[in-house]
């Protein structure tokens, strides 16, 4: 059930974007299985890399947005953005071509959840089963959907890119969302709010960057 429950806006996503936007299936499926692809180098460099920032003097605020903007920024972002390439494009759109790295985005976001869930599942109580699903909820309208938009700015940008209008600032936008997202969500105190005023600029970046390349298209 909680596994079910971690994907259940990946698959939201596909019933959406299917019959609502009528986008093909096989192409949703082959967006999902590079978002699915993507997190096996994201993983393995952060593995390997993460532990060498012991090696720096900082302090730990430092650390931690050095750590957030670098490897959950700009390694995450740009890993996401290089397996979009194989996505069809030519008879896309920019919302479409939008919405299938929409759909990639998705496919990272539930995979992580459900490797959280299962990393925490053995060392939860009735109780803390309970903090756990909650938890789960909560990435749902939290980070699955920074994975989304994030990965959505990243197709608009690899998309902009072929239409010979390629536009830096996009990626670089995705990148810095999702370091000073990442960099919020970790305090516990009322700074980690701050996270939920990245998120909604994250949407509006999505809808601002969008009308922008679609109003040069026209």
């Amino acid at each position: 059930m909680a596994l079910i429950l971690c994907f259940l806006p990946f698959f939201a996503g596909l019933l959406i974007f299917i019959n609502i936007f009528k986008l093909k299936l096989s192409h949703l499926l082959l967006a999902s299985l590079l978002g699915l692809v993507a997190v096996i180098p994201i993983e393995f460099i952060q593995y390997l890399l993460l532990p060498s920032l012991s090696f720096f003097q900082m302090g730990l605020i430092a650390k931690s947005l050095v750590t957030s903007l670098i490897f959950y920024g700009l390694v995450e972002e740009c890993f996401k953005m290089a397996f979009l390439m194989p996505l069809p494009h030519k008879t896309y759109s920019e919302r479409d071509f939008m919405l299938l790295s929409f759909m990639a985005g998705l496919s990272v976001a539930c995979f992580e959840s459900s490797i959280y869930f299962l990393m925490y599942l053995q060392k939860a109580n009735i109780n803390g089963a309970e903090v756990l699903y909650g938890m789960l909820f909560l990435r749902i309208f939290s980070s699955d959907l920074i994975h989304m938009l994030c990965t959505g700015l990243c197709g608009l940008f690899l998309f902009s890119q072929r239409q010979k209008s390629t536009k830096i600032s996009i990626l670089i936008t995705a990148i810095l969302i999702h370091g000073f997202y990442d960099f919020f969500a970790g305090f516990n105190n009322n700074l980690r709010w701050f996270s939920v005023a990245v998120l909604l600029f994250a949407m509006a970046q999505c809808r601002i960057k969008y009308r922008l390349l679609s109003s040069e298209s026209e």
